[in-house]
C-alpha cells in the first residue's frame, strides 16, 4: 500500500536530524525565534492575554513551564497557549506566503514550553522549529489557495499540524504516535477569519498550541485516528479545501520550504496585507509634502486577499484597525507612521482620522484581479489633491519579504522596540542568536520573566 500524508510526515520527522539541516535554514530558525520573542514580550500585557492567563489559573494548577513577562508557570499546553496569544495580540509577528499565515506563533511556543519541561538545548529546538514548518508549509501548498478563499484562517487551520510537528520532535514520539496525533489533529484544526479584529484571532493561535500539543498526549494515551484523514474521502483537504486528490506528494527532501519561499518579517503591527499600501503611503508622504487637509479623494486599489482580511472599514479601536486598508493608509499620512504608537484605541479614534477614512475607497484592481488569490497584497493609489492635482503610486511587495527582506540593523531595532522594558534587552537579542550553543533556556526564560 502507498504511504498516505501522514504517514510520510512521521517518517521524515523521525529520519532528519540537526545535522541535516543547512546552515542557511538554521539562521533563518534563529531570525524567526528572536522576532517571536521580541513581539511576544510586547505583546505579553495585551487584555487579550490577561485573558487567557485568568482561564489558565482556572484550569490548571499543574507548574510545567513559564508564561513570558509574568513570574509564573502553568502546564505545557496551557503556557503555550498563553505565549502563542502574545505574540499574535499585536499583529506583529512574521507570515508565511505558503499558508498566507502565521508559522512561528503556532510553533515556537510549543519549542519553548516544551523544551523548558524536558530541559531541552537550542538545537533541539531549532529542529523542532525546521520540521514543523516544512510539514505545516507543504501540507498548506497541498491545499491553497482553497482553504483561504473558504474563509479559514490559515494560522491555525494548518498551524495546529505545526505544533504536533514541534511537540513529537522534542518528546522523542514514535511514528505511530505521530501518525495518531495529526488525524487527531486534524479533527481539532479551526479557526475562521470572520473573527478577525477581534480576541478570538489571536486566540486562534493559542488554540493551535494547545490542540497540538494536546493531540499528541491524546495519541500517547492510546487514542487513535485514520491515517487517512488528510487526503482521504471526507479528510482534510475535502472538508477545508474542497480538493479530493486520494493521494498526495509532500516532496520532503526536495528543498526546504523557509529556504525557498522564506519568511515575512513585519515593519508594522497590523496584517500583512495592508504593509504594501503603507509602504507606499509613507513613501508618497514626504515625497510630495502632503499634508491631510489638502487631500480631497484617496482611491486604492488591491488584491483579491485584501478584502477578506481586511475586513474592516472604519475601524473604532486598535484591534478592528489592524485589519483595516483605511487605516492604514490614513494613519501612515495622518501621523507620519504606521507603529506601535500609532495602533492604538486612542489613535484610532480621533475624530479628524476617523473623518480623514471616509475619503479612502478601497476596490479590487483588474490588474491585480488577474494574478489570483496571492498573499503578497500589491497595491496601487491614487490621490485627489482639493487643488485637482492627482498623484499615483504602485507597490508590489511590502519591506520585509524575503525579496526586499528588513536589515540586520531593522530586525535588531524592531527587537529593542518590543523589548524596551527589559532591562537587558540587548543580552536576550545576543543570546537568542546564538540559540544553538544553549544547552538549556535557564537563560533566556530569566531574561524574559
Amino acid at each position: 500500500m502507498k504511504e498516505t500524508a501522514f504517514e510520510k510526515v512521521a517518517k521524515f520527522v523521525q529520519e532528519t536530524s540537526y545535522e541535516d539541516l543547512p546552515p542557511k535554514l538554521i539562521d533563518i530558525i534563529k531570525m524567526a525565534f528572536t522576532d517571536y520573542v521580541g513581539v511576544s514580550v510586547a505583546g505579553a500585557r495585551h487584555k487579550n492575554v490577561m485573558a487567557m492567563i485568568k482561564y489558565a489559573k482556572l484550569n490548571s494548577k499543574k507548574r510545567e513551564a513559564s508564561v513570558f513577562c509574568h513570574g509564573f508557570k502553568s502546564s505545557v499546553q496551557l503556557a503555550a497557549m498563553i505565549n502563542a496569544v502574545s505574540s499574535h495580540s499585536l499583529d506583529f509577528d512574521d507570515v508565511s506566503l505558503s499558508t498566507i499565515g502565521h508559522p512561528s506563533v503556532v510553533i515556537a511556543p510549543v519549542c519553548f514550553t516544551l523544551s523548558e519541561n524536558l530541559n531541552l538545548g537550542g538545537k533541539d529546538m531549532i529542529l523542532a522549529y525546521a520540521l514543523a514548518s516544512e510539514v505545516m508549509h507543504k501540507l498548506a501548498l497541498c491545499t491553497m489557495p482553497e482553504v483561504s478563499q473558504n474563509g479559514w484562517h490559515t494560522t491555525s487551520v494548518f498551524g495546529v499540524f505545526g505544533a504536533v510537528v514541534a511537540a513529537a520532535v522534542l518528546k522523542r514520539s514514535s511514528k505511530s504516535e505521530i501518525i495518531s496525533a495529526l488525524g487527531i489533529a486534524a479533527s481539532k484544526a479551526s479557526g475562521v477569519r470572520a473573527n478577525f479584529g477581534t480576541s478570538v484571532k489571536a486566540y486562534h493561535a493559542g488554540m493551535a498550541c494547545f490542540n497540538g500539543i494536546d493531540s499528541l498526549l491524546l495519541a500517547g494515551c492510546g487514542l487513535s485516528s485514520s491515517p487517512y484523514s488528510f487526503e482521504g474521502v471526507d479528510g482534510f483537504m475535502q472538508t477545508f479545501g474542497g480538493i479530493y486528490e486520494g493521494e498526495v506528494d509532500l516532496k520532503f527532501g526536495d528543498t526546504w520550504d523557509l529556504l525557498q519561499n522564506g519568511l515575512i518579517f513585519k515593519r508594522y503591527p497590523s496584517c500583512s496585507g495592508a504593509h504594501p499600501a503603507i509602504d507606499l503611503a509613507l513613501e508618497m508622504g514626504p515625497k510630495y509634502g502632503l499634508n491631510f487637509r489638502d487631500i480631497k479623494r484617496i482611491d486604492v486599489g488591491c488584491s483579491l486577499l485584501a478584502p477578506k482580511e481586511l475586513n474592516y472599514e472604519f475601524p473604532t479601536d486598535a484591534l478592528q484597525a489592524k485589519f483595516s486598508m483605511r487605516y492604514a493608509i490614513a494613519s501612515a499620512l495622518f501621523y507620519g507612521g504606521a507603529g506601535l504608537g500609532e495602533y492604538t484605541n486612542e489613535k484610532v479614534a480621533d475624530p479628524q482620522i476617523q473623518e480623514f477614512m471616509r475619503k479612502i475607497y478601497v476596490s479590487v484592481d483588474d490588474e491585480f484581479k488577474k494574478l489570483g488569490f496571492i498573499g503578497t497584497s500589491p497595491v496601487k493609489i491614487k490621490i485627489t489633491l482639493e487643488n485637482g492635482e492627482i498623484l499615483n503610486g504602485k507597490c508590489l511587495l511590502a519591506k520585509g519579504n524575503p525579496q526586499n527582506p528588513l536589515s540586520t540593523d531593522e530586525m535588531a531595532s524592531k527587537f529593542y522596540e518590543c523589548t524596551k522594558d527589559l532591562r537587558e534587552n540587548k543580552r536576550l537579542f545576543e543570546t537568542l542568536n546564538e540559540l544553538e550553543k544553549c544547552e538549556n533556556l535557564e537563560e533566556i526564560l530569566n531574561l524574559i520573566s
